[in-house]
């Protein structure tokens, strides 16, 4: 036997070779994101050849994993060339901002020693006449529309471009809130609008009384700490925040299309703090991503990033069997209550798994103006990205989603 030990360990050798050499050249083992991907493939599917304008970019931790966009931006009807949508198109991103603000003034605040149960009242313009019960208002109360303000008809209606102006924030102070409606509950873009006459105010911007260059000068601040505090510590480059794209704007359209002319919403120059920031998908989701993923110190602190999702300052929550999740959609809207009216639909949401994903549409569904699309499982945007979601955690078998209408996990269901 002795003379075969030698060919037969040979033998050995050479068929060990062989096997590593080829698990050397198998696949390398799954990456964390590769499975996510499903997520935006679930995303695009359902999106897609629908007939109208979406764009959508989703990171996981700080690294994009995909992105979707169909439809046009602007069509015939208004430039005689239909304009296909992507992810670097511009859309209104409307009370997204609410989230940026938020995010504004809390780095602001902890640069200040500003805590957010101050009140506000030191910081508003001295010529400013302060109304009843003004004094009680405090940073936490306006982040979290507690205010009491309740708009101009007191009667807790959003209010928007003219409440937002300068002269409509001057005169809401004025006005004064009820002390019964202080600690309550009133959605107000006013209450985020303040914030464009607070950060600048807290930055040291001295107000001179004269309406005209005080609003100006206000707007410049808020800007300006925006775009170094925010943008520039996310690594994002945006231009011109506040307008719409030029020279092709980015239109809102009904849904079905109706081939009537779009909605150009225009400048927000004047109004900002609660809306009007223009945001590509890629911006933005590189913006929240930076804003939100536990991972990222660049913008917000963990503590920041606690104080905003725990306490719903420029966010809401929706909690599910997958984890939590934390957003702020967006609404921008023409002709409200009639059968086909106008707009945008848009969403942040940072999901378990530390994915991030911001959803854009240029189209509103005809009837109530939400997110085009519905079924049994969403009703809206926001708990069609949950769906989504959901759908990817469960791939292909849907044993959960055949009972579950997806809005019902949201804290606040109506459309913001």
């Amino acid at each position: 036997m002795k003379p075969y030990l030698s060919p037969i360990f040979s033998f050995c050798l050479l068929l060990a070779t062989v096997l590593a050499c080829k698990k050397d050249k198998d696949p390398g083992p799954v990456t964390e994101e590769e499975p996510a991907k499903k997520f935006v493939e679930i995303l695009d599917d359902s999106l897609k050849g629908k007939g109208f304008g979406y764009s959508f970019a989703v990171y996981k931790k700080d690294q994009l994993i995909g992105t979707g966009a169909g439809g046009f931006h602007a069509r015939k009807v208004e430039i005689r060339e239909d304009k296909p949508v992507t992810p670097d198109t511009k859309m209104q991103i409307a009370s997204m901002t609410k989230t940026i603000t938020s995010a504004a003034f809390l780095r602001l605040a902890n640069e200040k020693g500003i805590k957010t149960t101050d009140k506000i009242i030191d910081y508003l313009p001295k010529t400013w006449v302060k109304g009843p019960n003004i004094d009680l208002i405090t940073f936490k109360d306006l982040l979290t529309h507690t205010s009491g303000i309740t708009g101009m008809s007191e009667n807790c209606r959003n209010g928007a471009f003219t409440e937002n102006v300068w002269y409509g924030l001057k005169l809401l102070v004025e006005n004064g809130i009820r002390k019964e409606n202080h600690g309550s509950s009133c959605y107000q873009n006013a209450n985020f609008g303040l914030f464009r006459v607070l950060i600048p105010a807290i930055n040291g911007l001295k107000f001179s009384g004269n309406d005209e260059n005080d609003a100006l000068f206000a707007f410049r601040g808020y800007e300006e700490y925006v775009q170094k505090s925010i943008f520039e510590k996310a690594g994002v480059t945006a231009e011109a925040l506040f307008s719409n794209g030029f020279p092709e704007p980015t239109f809102g359209y009904d849904y079905p299309y109706s081939e009537e002319y779009g909605f150009d919403p225009g400048d927000f120059s004047s109004t900002t703090g609660g809306y009007g920031i223009y945001l590509t998908a890629n911006q933005g989701v590189k913006l929240y991503a930076a804003l939100f993923s536990p991972e990222n110190n660049a913008v917000l602190t963990q503590g920041m990033r606690d104080e905003i999702v725990n306490n719903g300052l420029g966010s809401y929550s929706a909690v599910m069997p997958e984890g939590k999740f934390s957003y702020h959609d967006g609404w921008w809207y023409s002709g409200l209550g009639i059968p086909n009216p106008k707009g945008f639909r848009s969403v942040w949401m940072h999901c378990p798994e530390d994915i991030t994903v911001v959803l854009f549409t240029n189209a509103l569904r005809n009837g109530d103006g939400l997110f085009p699309i519905r079924s049994d499982f969403y009703q809206d945007i926001t708990s069609y990205v949950l769906w989504a979601f959901s759908k990817y955690k469960d791939p292909g078998r849907g044993k959960r989603m055949r009972q579950v209408d997806f809005h019902e996990y949201l804290e606040d269901p109506e459309p913001h």
